[in-house]
């Protein structure tokens, strides 16, 4: 008779090669017959009596007998033929084993699903005064003071009838789940996407350029026009370039982990520059300056797919399956790892709604290819 050692590596053999889907029937019944050896050979089996409780410590058993860790596992939630599981994820399954094994068709069955609610983005962000105090901004959160005014959704400066005073600086910052818009004192407005930060004056001062940081992450403008202002140009800021405008709606993406600034004009005009180069981007083009090269990259695009985030939409023209997943991850506030970099470069094109939910949306890519993801908490695994 096989010692309890060995008995226990076929038993975790035989899991794993159930999960790989490799089992066969007589491997089947042998692995039944380990799971209930387990509820024979325990004496404390006889002295309870609920068959829940006696599941369950006999499922406690298997996994100390086995001596898997116990941490948290992976565990996939839409169907597929064959899952990959590790053995610590299984408890569930083992419990259903003998129901598996009448089923006779050991590859056709259903997984066990286990959902993690995953909430879409929302409005919110975090307000940094120019006294360095923070005020947490969002539906529950009203800010309102002298010169500020706020809904839940945004906040709003008003117009400083005196605009010479020296300057006072606020951050608007805003998470990974979350969006927000602010209208700066000179009429200017501005939408900042997920996981983005903007410096900008409380008041500007007449006779000075009207500018503002866009620390890092994504923000869509609509500029004051200059007129409005005494001829004031108004320049964005990022951490490679200059954009400076007379009154024009654009959008500019300059994410910390993206190696690329993306400039996309809607209307009017404006002048993007560093310290090597500058062009003028007329309505429908883009500009890409990349850190590498140093130079800007000048493009016609169709700009509502650059743009379509701030209406509260997903547009995605052959967009890789890498970029498109560091847009959920943003939106979502969760991480995402795809296993196979060979999926990394597939393409997908679709227009899809933020209010979506982020299962929905990979239930969409999943079934348009031949791939699986895998949801923990906020961790996501496609492969």
């Amino acid at each position: 008779m096989k010692d309890s050692h060995n008995m226990n590596q076929d038993f975790q053999a035989l899991i794993e090669k159930y999960l790989d889907g490799r089992i066969t029937i007589e491997e089947a019944k042998k692995l039944v017959n380990y799971y209930e050896s387990f509820q024979e050979s325990h004496e404390w089996v006889e002295e309870l009596g609920s068959e829940n409780v006696i599941k369950n410590k006999m499922l406690l058993n298997i996994l100390e007998s086995i001596q898997e860790e116990n941490t948290v596992k992976v565990i996939p939630l839409y169907k597929k033929a064959i899952f990959k599981y590790t053995v610590a994820a299984s408890i569930a399954l083992i419990i259903s084993l003998t129901f598996i094994y009448n089923k006779i068709d050991i590859r056709n069955n259903e997984p066990v699903l286990v959902s993690t609610k995953i909430e879409t983005g929302t409005d919110k962000a975090v307000l940094t005064l120019s006294n360095g105090s923070t005020v947490l901004l969002d539906s529950t959160n009203v800010y309102q003071s002298k010169s500020v005014n706020g809904n839940g959704k945004e906040i709003i400066y008003e117009i400083a009838e005196n605009g010479n005073r020296e300057l006072e600086f606020n951050y608007l910052t805003v998470p990974r789940g979350g969006q927000y818009h602010v209208k700066l004192s000179d009429g200017t407005e501005v939408w900042l996407n997920s996981e983005s930060q903007l410096k900008y004056p409380v008041n500007f001062i007449k006779g000075n350029p009207r500018e503002i940081e866009l620390v890092y992450g994504e923000a869509y403008l609509e500029v004051s026009k200059s007129t409005k202002h005494y001829g004031d140009a108004f320049v964005l800021k990022t951490n490679e370039q200059d954009i400076t405008v007379l009154g024009t709606m654009f959008n500019v993406k300059a994410y910390r982990d993206e190696t690329e600034i993306v400039t996309t004009l809607v209307e009017g005009s404006v002048l993007v520059s560093n310290t090597i180069n500058k062009n003028i981007l007329k309505p429908g083009q883009q500009a890409k300056l990349s850190e590498a090269k140093k130079d800007f990259e000048i493009s016609t695009v169709e700009v509502e797919e650059f743009i379509s985030w701030r209406n509260g939409e997903f547009s995605f023209t052959n967009k890789s399956l890498k970029e498109i997943m560091k847009v959920l991850s943003r939106w979502y506030d969760v991480d995402i790892l795809i296993k196979n970099e060979e999926m990394e470069d597939i393409g997908f094109t679709g227009v899809i709604s933020k209010n979506q939910s982020l299962e929905y949306i990979l239930e969409i890519i999943q079934n348009t290819n031949n791939m699986n993801y895998t949801i923990d908490n906020r961790y996501i695994i496609i492969e």
